[in-house]
């Protein structure tokens, strides 16, 4: 090691540590990185980097020494103007309908009440006012609770950003949601369903959708390519989504447990068989109208399916069949439900789901489970019982 820069290293953190208030300091880090320090209006701002000067450059742009500095605007910030910036950092990261969500909520709910509020003013108190208001105004739990992990995140990173020290939504405690009830259908009305289903352009559609437990945008997504004909798999790699003010597009999936490998029956193989050959026809009478994306699920001339027409259909074929209202998410549940309750092994389950863990399986449908306990008590009943005939 260089002895005069080791030395020059030694009276650098010295000057640091002589600095008065309000002038910063750097230091050098035992992990190797450099680190800045500034005490602005009775707070210690923080600022981690890869080399000294980096570091005396954020303190030069960070203390108060005119009104064009960044510390400076601090001071200023309200909560509505800092909400833009990081809306910003969020298009770098979230797909556009998650930060169409996060703008939504925050223009409906939370900045009419805080957003003329400068961000060190805003305390605890205003913010549990705010989920009060909320509820005074009819909104559900639900609306509430996502409100308060927009706000968190918000100021999450304004943390990070050195902006305050605290979070104020450490201090409040997330709003209660109870558990959204779901409807399924039993065996019996699954397969009245599918009779009254065979019909509709969409029968393949439905049964897999009860087969393979797969959302509803992720069978819309669904491409050729994806199809194992060797193997009697399919891969889920994408879904069909609505971006608002961008329309319709193929997106990833939302975490990495949604990429998986679904294994289908025969009659589910024959099925995709029959409805490729029936596409092929379609595409043969479209001609030059017919769009070409590959999909399995499509229009008449190739086009994306659209989502809230297949929901009508399916709500149509209810009706037909005598059987109760409920929405096209719920025959998810229902595959699900049944794979459960017949025994199959919550971690097959999971990953048929694409749950990231087999807890979050266990805890949606816990009484699917209850039902799987009692037919494997009965069932060892039965192995354990002697017969008559085996007495004598």
């Amino acid at each position: 090691m260089n002895p005069n820069l080791d030395c020059i290293q030694k009276d650098e953190m010295n000057m640091a540590r002589r600095r008065g208030n309000n002038e910063g300091s750097i230091f050098k880090r035992k992990d190797g990185r450099w680190c800045a320090q500034v005490s602005l209006e009775g707070q210690r701002l923080t600022m981690y980097g890869k080399t000294r000067m980096q570091c005396r450059d954020w303190i030069r742009q960070t203390l108060p020494k005119n009104e064009d500095s960044p510390a400076f605007g601090y001071k200023q910030l309200t909560l509505e103007r800092y909400v833009e910036t990081w809306l910003g950092y969020k298009k770098l990261s979230q797909r556009p309908r998650t930060v169409h969500s996060y703008r939504r909520m925050a223009e409906l709910y939370l900045l009419p009440r805080l957003g003329k509020m400068l961000l060190k003013d805003i305390r605890p108190g205003h913010i549990q006012q705010l989920y009060k208001n909320m509820r005074e105004d009819g909104k559900g739990a639900r609306t509430i609770q996502l409100a308060h992990v927009v706000l968190h995140c918000i100021f999450r990173q304004v943390v990070k950003e050195g902006i305050l020290r605290r979070n104020p939504l450490e201090a409040v405690d997330r709003p209660r949601v109870e558990t959204a009830e779901f409807h399924i259908l039993n065996e019996e009305q699954v397969r009245r369903f599918m009779i009254f289903a065979s019909e509709s352009r969409y029968e393949t559609l439905f049964h897999l959708a009860l087969t393979s437990g797969m959302r509803k945008g992720e069978l819309l997504g669904l491409k050729w390519c994806d199809v194992d004909w060797v193997k009697g798999v399919v891969k889920v790699q994408r879904q069909l989504q609505i971006v608002p003010d961008q329309g319709v597009a193929l997106v990833a999936p939302k975490s990495k447990a949604g990429y998986r490998q679904i294994k289908l029956g025969q009659g589910s193989m024959r099925k995709l068989e029959a409805h490729q050959k029936q596409q092929a026809l379609e595409k043969a009478a479209a001609g030059e109208r017919w769009q070409e994306h590959g999909l399995i699920f499509t229009t008449s001339i190739g086009t994306y399916v659209n989502q809230s027409k297949v929901s009508r259909v399916f709500k149509q074929i209810l009706q037909q069949a005598g059987l109760p209202d409920m929405r096209f998410h719920d025959l998810r549940h229902t595959s699900i439900s049944i794979l459960l309750a017949n025994g199959t092994p919550v971690n097959t389950v999971q990953r048929r789901a694409g749950h990231s863990k087999a807890s979050v399986t266990t805890d949606i449908y816990g009484h699917a489970m209850d039902r799987s306990a009692e037919r494997a008590a009965q069932k060892i009943e039965e192995i354990i019982t002697p017969r008559k005939n085996e007495l004598q």
